[in-house]
């Protein structure tokens, strides 16, 4: 009995990595455009809005201005996506709270971000949601799921871009036309993925696939113990980030 049992937990653990890209490879589609519809509060599902109103008011006090509320449409499969866009004039920041609907109910996070003359890029979020096919190089991010305000969020962003991009300005966006960052943005993960080999454009051009490559990665990633080891890695990561930063902040009080 013992035997077979060690001779059957391989077999079984082969057959879920060799068939879970299969799965993963024929389920999954990105969507080529971001066509962004603007809307009321008033027109988001009922949970998603009282969100928004929330974190719609505390950006409010941190000197964020609203560009908007907007329908994102079906991004990924079965996902329905919006987003709040905000951008501080004064500091050219941009923050977003991105919301969606999903077959196990609604879920959001909230992002602070800014954009320098050299293409970089820092964003700061709540997100706990690893990713799982490969970040982009010119953007440093910075997650922080027990984050819930803000205020604090913004602290860290700062303290953040501090320390990555010393003596950089970052660049804003014309008036009226902040949105369309934050589509750039969207769009730019399926051509971005496409050049590296993990995605592919479909037939009609409306959404990117992923190639063997990229569903091999995805679905990998995402089975234990591979998730339970990034989640471990990253926390850690971030911890020490954090300790980092009040090390920074207590230096340079004593130097004060």
């Amino acid at each position: 009995m013992l035997e077979s049992i060690f001779w059957i937990a391989p077999a079984v653990a082969a057959a879920i990595y060799g068939l879970t890209p299969l799965v993963v490879r024929s389920a999954f589609r990105v969507a080529a455009r971001c066509n962004l519809e603007r809307i009321t509060l008033e027109q988001l599902p009922q949970a998603i809005s009282q969100e928004f109103r929330r974190r719609i008011s505390e950006f409010a006090d941190l000197g964020f201005g609203l560009v908007g509320v907007f329908d994102c449409g079906v991004l990924t499969n079965d996902t329905r996506s919006y987003v709040a866009y905000f951008c501080h004039h004064g500091t050219n920041e941009f923050a977003n709270v991105t919301a969606m609907e999903t077959p196990i109910g609604p879920a959001s996070y909230f992002e602070i971000s800014s954009r320098f003359a050299d293409g970089s890029s820092i964003e700061t979020n709540t997100n706990r949601v690893l990713p799982f096919l490969l970040a982009n190089p010119a953007i440093r991010v910075f997650r922080f799921p027990s984050v819930d305000e803000p205020f604090t969020l913004l602290r860290l962003h700062r303290q953040l871009t501090e320390k990555y991009a010393p003596g950089l300005c970052a660049l804003g966006e014309p008036r009226d036309m902040e949105i369309q960052r934050y589509a750039r943005t969207m769009e730019g993960f399926g051509p971005r993925l496409a050049k590296t080999g993990h995605l592919q454009l479909t037939d009609d051009g409306a959404a990117y696939r992923l190639t063997w490559k990229g569903a091999a990665r995805t679905a990998w990633l995402g089975l234990w113990p591979v998730t339970f080891i990034r989640k471990a890695v990253h926390r850690h990561a971030m911890h020490m980030e954090m300790q980092s930063l009040q090390t920074r902040t207590e230096a340079a009080l004593q130097k004060a």
